[in-house]
């Protein structure tokens, strides 16, 4: 593999900039030379003050020297993410016979997180109906284990968090919320953590009205709204803030204008290729109907 120096050497050239307008004010020109051949090793922020320069991200950055390639974690959200919102059964089974060789404490929480989509998927696929009954006592154990014992949550946890949320029982859920508030702040204006953000508050604002806390997933539900705003251009959780919007007036008592939202944005997603989320969606609100 490339060292940093050669990596940023390649994109130089390729950006037609010469050294000296490249690290001028950042690393001596002695230094440059050796740091591009390898020889020297920069520090962060430094590396930062290059990649301004170079109008580059840092994870653009990595991505290009991994050789275009996604990190091991992002890897593995792709191929979750996509396995679970396409109700693909046998790519998630992959994933899972990938994570199952691992024996790391990451991968271990993964395959939990894993194993507990695939039994849900299975239950929903046969019956039309989400039920956490369905998931083992241990895989809980194991994601909760791990969450408990952090002191502070990066993007990883918050992540995992949400995907796993559903599982948790009431007050346990509660207590781990109360630590992701004190990291969700921090990541508001962070693109990527925006997005996560955003999908953790639907699947939030979906318990709690599962259980009639309706007062609380108003408030969650207009932190949905000022965070997903149309600058954003996060169409997706526009349509979900909608459709909670529809559950919420029903639970109001203005079952016919709620329902009609709710549909409303169920017709959205259908519209949009989305027919897996739409008929998710479709079920909950049956639910609520009933």
């Amino acid at each position: 593999m490339n060292t940093y120096g050669e990596v940023i050497r390649n994109i130089r050239t390729n950006k037609g900039l010469s050294q000296k307008e490249l690290y001028l004010d950042i690393i001596s020109k002695s230094y440059a030379i050796e740091f591009e051949k390898g020889n020297h090793e920069i520090t962060l922020r430094l590396l930062e003050q290059i990649l301004d320069r170079l109008m580059m991200g840092i994870d653009e950055f990595f991505y290009i020297y991994r050789g275009y390639k996604l990190s091991k974690h992002d890897t593995f959200t792709n191929k979750y993410s996509k396995a679970g919102n396409n109700n693909d059964l046998e790519a998630l089974f992959e994933l899972y016979q990938e994570l199952h060789q691992r024996e790391d404490l990451i991968s271990q929480v993964h395959l939990a997180e894993v194993r507990s989509r695939i039994r849900l998927m299975k239950h929903f696929n046969l019956t039309g109906k989400f039920e956490n009954s369905v998931i083992l006592t241990e895989d809980i154990e194991t994601i909760t284990n791990y969450l408990n014992n952090l002191q502070s949550w990066t993007l990883q946890e918050i992540q995992l968090f949400t995907n796993t949320l559903n599982y948790i029982d009431y007050d346990q859920r509660d207590i781990l919320f109360k630590t992701l508030i004190k990291s969700m702040k921090k990541y508001e204006a962070h693109e990527r953590g925006r997005d996560v953000i955003c999908v953790m508050l639907t699947n939030m604002i979906y318990e709690l009205i599962m259980i009639n806390q309706i007062s609380s997933a108003e408030i969650l539900l207009e932190n949905l709204n000022n965070i997903s705003s149309p600058q954003y251009q996060m169409l997706f959780f526009k349509i979900v803030y909608k459709y909670y919007n529809g559950l919420i007036k029903i639970k109001r008592n203005s079952k016919e204008e709620g329902t009609k939202l709710a549909q409303s944005a169920i017709d959205a997603l259908y519209e949009f290729g989305e027919p897996y989320q739409a008929k998710t969606l479709e079920s909950i609100l049956s639910q609520i109907l009933q």
